[in-house]
């Protein structure tokens, strides 16, 4: 697997892009080569988010997007989440054009900072190089064969799933602990490479300390996880885990 965080800003270099990775419902993921002087290089995931303001017919395909944009209502992942400023606040309530362009900033730039916090405590997350002006560009996962499955995809034997619970619940203990809940966890937001489980997908994370709903997607989280896992056989119990973690958070172990 290539290591972006050793040419993160190589001087000069070249990116190509080699083509989109995955389709999502707010943004895709294309796979970039870096290209340093020296003859270095490493391939790069660029998230793109695609805008929430369209202009015209074809906009989006113009920009390189597969598919139309769909944002999620996204009002209680941003619940307590700083906007700069009080006219921006209110325009991104409603939702009018210069509150769009904020939506549209807001979201890739959660994402890069929670990749940071999270990469910081320790949890297995593709580990974010740099934000573009319409994303930005993290570690890709995979090779240059095939990129990482999600764990969903992965076919993993008995053993191999029970080997990727323990490793997601040591995850979530990793982002508890930095204060960080994932907010919209699944077996789709996880990729499985080289026998590591990797959190992918976070730009509705939130901050423990500061929204209000933490909690309750925690415990949304633990569910849909568990749910699947139990479905494999392999023993996750959410409501368990789930109050071992809101110790942890509150300080009550």
């Amino acid at each position: 697997m290539d290591a972006p965080w050793l040419i993160a800003d190589p001087e000069p270099y070249e990116e190509y892009d080699l083509g989109p990775l995955k389709t999502g419902k707010e943004a895709e993921v294309f796979l970039v080569e870096r290209l340093a002087a020296d003859g270095r290089s490493c391939l790069l995931a660029h998230k793109r988010y695609r805008p929430r303001l369209v202009t015209h017919k074809g906009e989006l395909q113009d920009l390189g997007f597969q598919r139309a944009s769909s944002f999620v209502n996204d009002s209680a992942y941003r619940s307590e989440r700083s906007i700069a400023n009080s006219r921006d606040q209110r325009a991104a309530a409603k939702k009018t054009r210069h509150g769009r362009a904020v939506l549209n900033h807001e979201w890739p730039a959660n994402e890069f900072d929670m990749l940071e916090r999270m990469a910081r405590a320790g949890v297995t997350v593709p580990l974010p190089v740099s934000r573009t002006t319409d994303g930005l560009l993290m570690q890709y996962i995979g090779d240059r064969t095939m990129a990482a499955p999600r764990l969903v995809q992965a076919g993993l034997s008995r053993a191999g799933l029970q080997q990727a619970a323990t490793m997601l619940v040591d995850n979530l203990h990793r982002m508890v602990g930095a204060g960080v809940v994932h907010a919209d966890l699944s077996v789709f937001n996880l990729l499985w490479w080289e026998d590591v489980l990797f959190v992918i997908d976070v730009p509705q994370a939130v901050d423990i300390g500061t929204n209000a709903q933490a909690f309750e997607f925690l415990h949304r989280d633990l569910e849909n996880v568990g749910t699947w896992f139990r479905s494999k056989g392999v023993a996750l119990d959410a409501e368990d885990v789930f109050r071992d973690l809101v110790a942890e958070a509150t300080g009550s172990t």
